[in-house]
């Protein structure tokens, strides 16, 4: 058995109202979305949720065995976000890192990777997913484009874990609809046409999977809209945890968010699924939340949803703008 033994979330300060972008197109808009500082980028985001995680597991960065990191919006071609994030919390030397990317199902890819590290290395693993979604003022979902991180630490076991991960599910298919290339707003294609013959079938069966008939009261999914995300779960019958309201599209980072808000607010004994859907299919991930779960030694995500400050639609614009240092930009 693997555990969840310390989870943790962070989600940037500044908040731009969705419904005053929209008014700048014509539009309605509600809602918030997250704004990352001028000083704030992947890696440290990343760090921010990671010290969150560890200080509940009780766990030092030097004696993580593996990091593993989801992302959408990695802005480099090749730099990486795990290695970083390895080295700023201490985890140097004979550390596995990974990076995964390319679709919203990452998130449950790196934990399924995670658990493999963990049951073959009988070491703990990091679980990071990060984004930063570009803002693009031509693009239909430049209001929702929002940043954060969430993160979990996984062990093969612990006096008083967050929650056992009872069951992995996946479904490939090779259907791509919503794409998007480094920097740009996505092409989100036919929305009805990628409900029924993308997520409608690659959702339902990687939940199946992993449930393995367990009936959940929890759930969190994660995919390119709020619309899609419902419809992953459409065949499950649970309370979904969500904090796209407050953070806006946070990518892959938005399953593990979501989930570190979920371990913060259940109660021990809840069964709880994590679905996150994109490129290529979807994963799932069972979980039965334990004596660990609540917001005891770290901050909460509930409490960097509550602690904002509203910025202004051309700051959400500017403040992803690479910024030059000495020559050189930097992400």
């Amino acid at each position: 058995m693997v555990v969840i033994d310390g989870h943790g979330g962070y989600v940037p300060l500044y908040r731009v109202d969705r419904s005053e972008v929209a008014a700048q197109h014509g539009g309605r808009g509600r809602g918030e979305s997250a704004v990352p500082a001028r000083d704030e980028n992947h890696v440290t985001m990343a760090c921010e949720a990671a010290d969150n995680a560890l200080a509940r597991a009780d766990v030092a960065g030097a004696d993580l065995g593996a990091v593993v990191t989801a992302s959408v919006s990695d802005p480099f071609a090749e730099h990486g976000i795990a290695a970083h994030v390895a080295y700023r919390l201490g985890a140097t030397g004979d550390v596995r890192t990974t990076d995964l990317r390319g679709s919203r199902r990452a998130a449950t890819d790196a934990l399924a990777s995670a658990r493999e590290f963990v049951v073959a290395n009988d070491a703990p693993a990091l679980v990071v997913g990060v984004d930063v979604l570009p803002a693009d003022p031509d693009s239909d979902d430049v209001a929702e484009a929002g940043a954060g991180a969430g993160a979990v630490v996984l062990r093969p076991e612990a006096d008083e874990p967050a929650a056992d991960l009872t069951g992995f599910g996946q479904a490939t298919t090779g259907f791509v609809e919503h794409h998007r290339r480094h920097g740009e707003a996505a092409e989100t294609g036919d929305a009805k046409f990628e409900g029924r013959h993308g997520v409608g079938e690659a959702a339902p069966a990687a939940t199946e999977r992993a449930l393995d008939g367990a009936a959940p009261v929890k759930a969190v999914a994660a995919a390119p809209s709020g619309r899609l995300a419902g419809a992953a779960l459409g065949g499950v019958d649970a309370e979904q945890v969500s904090t796209r309201e407050q953070v806006g599209d946070a990518g892959a980072a938005a399953a593990l968010l979501d989930l570190a808000h979920l371990l913060e607010t259940a109660d021990a004994g809840d069964t709880a699924v994590v679905v996150a859907y994109g490129a290529g299919g979807a994963g799932a991930v069972a979980l039965q939340t334990a004596d660990g779960v609540g917001t005891t030694d770290a901050r909460s995500v509930a409490t960097y949803l509550d602690a904002k400050e509203e910025t202004t639609y051309a700051k959400h614009l500017e403040y992803r703008e690479p910024v030059e240092y000495e020559g050189v930009k930097t992400p």
